[in-house]
């Protein structure tokens, strides 16, 4: 009986052992990273978190969880490390420790300071910077020293035993067990042994380590007690003594916590006023520069409210003059775009709020040839030119498809603003030809979806608002534009629409591409009598422009 209860003991310590390992196992500790101070586009602060999330000795939040968690409580830069906000905020993020610290002006040292839970100071560091971030064996040298200060600062305090009580009337201290040594009476000049009972006990002084006098027997009256020893000095906890924790993903509800987006602008990983870090925010300007190939077709026919239905009539029902243009060739040029979003790293709901703008201007030779009902007028070729332009106010909600070591922002939008399409030739001739001139506003939407940092399918359509002809930017200094209505009737109702579908993508640094079809249609309906011949009352044109539009871009 007494050998198996020796042995179930034994195997208690050990279970006990065992469950006091897995446990701290389970616990690993966790680490936050804060914006780093002088930081140039968070780059320092990213490769940071990438070094500490290799090592799987802590858990490393995302890299701008702490940033976010500070902007909800209106914090940002020194003021989101201070002891009190540190104290506040790591028991909501379940923290162990926040890493913070700057980087010299010129990006050539980095100071590290590590903070544990209750916003205290346990560890600071000094890292040589090479174009601003750490080099490979700086690298090594700072994810050690973090490592070893984050575990040593979490280690478990060893407790001092608590101190026995000293001997009195009502607590015996046990005497040592006996050696095996022959009895030595005490000398008659030392006092007896108190005995229990006879007045207060007088107070034995600790016995003095640095004494030459050489130690009595164990047992003997004055032997010293073991409680008077003082404490042994508290040992020294090696970090690397702890078995590594077992690499564990966030949990649940801090995951919940930190992905939480302020406002409704999108998902924004940085505080509010940050720079983007390559690419880490949207853009806030960007920039095209390209060429421009379109194609044009114009039809006008009286009397019906198509070309196609005119066209379906029998000959000697096909009464008046008609209009036909069509590009043998398509008009080439060039075309500039521009948006300007400078609210795009603001925190609050104006950060999608913006401005497009576009020009685009083409050339060429045209053989135009105008059909009558006497015959057809002779070929003659003239210089065509086709402009568009316009300005729009723009809002958009940005969206993340991508990780935080490589963002893929896409976005989706609305626009409100006014656009102008004019075709123009450079000299007059004897039959009117089918010029038109329209400035009108305009509503649409836009859509860009990343599929990889280089390819990202961008789509825009667009409701154009009375885009009737014989109107202008410029005005109507020599009143030619009044006749693009009164050719065919006296007032006109106008309706048109825009499409576009194309890709783009990013190249290298702030450059890429972009390259998209675009299609517009415009439909004139005439009433009353017109100028030209068999316009009585009612009647119809059609214009379209197919342009391919692609060039390089830059965004910053």
């Amino acid at each position: 009986m007494m050998a198996s209860g020796r042995w179930l003991s034994r195997w208690g310590v050990v279970l006990a052992l065992a469950l006091m390992l897995t446990s701290q196992s389970a616990r690993a500790e966790r680490v936050a990273v804060s914006a780093l101070e002088g930081d140039k586009n968070n780059k320092l602060r990213a490769q940071v978190t990438g070094l500490l999330r290799k090592t799987r000795k802590v858990k490393v939040l995302p890299p701008a969880a702490w940033a976010m968690a500070a902007a909800k409580q209106k914090l940002r830069g020194p003021a989101s490390v201070d002891p009190r906000v540190v104290a506040r905020l790591a028991p909501k993020l379940k923290v162990d420790a926040v890493l913070t610290g700057s980087a010299g002006r010129t990006y050539s040292t980095f100071s590290a300071r590590l903070l544990d839970e209750e916003g205290q100071e346990v560890w600071t560091g000094e890292f040589v910077l090479q174009r601003g971030l750490l080099p490979r064996y700086e690298a090594r040298k700072f994810t050690d020293a973090v490592i070893a200060a984050v575990l040593a600062s979490n280690q478990p305090e060893t407790e001092a035993p608590p101190p026995e009580p000293e001997p009195s009337e009502s607590v015996a201290t046990p005497a040592p067990a006996p050696q095996p040594a022959p009895a030595v009476e005490p000398p008659a000049s030392e006092p007896e042994p108190h005995a229990v009972g006879q007045g207060e006990p007088k107070a034995v002084e600790p016995a003095r380590p640095m004494e030459s006098t050489p130690a009595p027997a164990p047992g003997s009256p004055s032997a010293p007690r073991a409680e008077a020893t003082p404490p042994a000095p508290r040992p020294v906890l090696v970090p690397e003594s702890k078995p590594v924790p077992a690499w564990e993903e966030l949990d649940e509800e801090s995951h919940t916590y930190l992905t939480e987006l302020e406002g409704s602008g999108g998902g924004f990983p940085e505080e509010g006023g940050s720079a983007s870090d390559g690419g880490r925010l949207p853009p806030r300007v960007k920039v095209l520069l390209g060429a421009a190939v379109t194609w044009r077709r114009y039809c006008a026919r009286p009397g019906v409210t198509s070309c196609s239905e005119y066209d379906a009539l029998l000959p000697e029902q096909q009464t008046g003059d008609i209009a036909d243009f069509t590009s043998n060739a398509p008009y080439a040029g060039l075309a500039v775009e521009a948006e300007v979003f400078p609210l795009t790293h603001s925190p609050t709901l104006l950060r999608g709020v913006g401005l497009t703008l576009g020009y685009q201007r083409s050339f060429a030779r045209t053989t135009v040839q105008v059909s009558t009902p006497i015959g057809e007028t002779p070929e003659r070729e003239v210089y065509a030119t086709d402009t568009a332009y316009g300005a729009m106010l723009a809002w958009r909600y940005f969206f993340d498809l991508g990780t935080q070591a490589t963002p893929l922002w896409g976005h989706a939008g609305v626009r409100l603003g006014a656009l102008g399409r004019e075709f123009d030739v450079g000299e007059r001739l004897e039959t009117p030809l089918p010029v038109v001139h329209r400035f009108y506003p305009a509503v649409g939407l836009d859509v860009s979806v990343p599929l990889m940092r280089a390819v990202r399918l961008e789509g825009a359509g667009q409701l154009f608002l009375r885009p009737n002809p014989g109107q202008s930017l410029w005005g109507d200094a020599d009143g030619s534009r009044v006749a693009e209505v009164r050719d065919y009737g006296d007032s006109v109702s106008s309706l048109g629409w825009a499409a576009e579908l194309g890709v783009a993508g990013d190249l290298w640094g702030p450059l890429g591409y972009s390259a998209r079809f675009r299609l517009e249609s415009y439909k004139d309906r005439f009433t009353g009598q017109g100028t030209r011949r068999g316009w009585t009352e009612d009647g119809v044109a059609e214009e379209s422009y197919s342009s391919i539009i692609a060039g390089l871009t830059a965004a910053w």
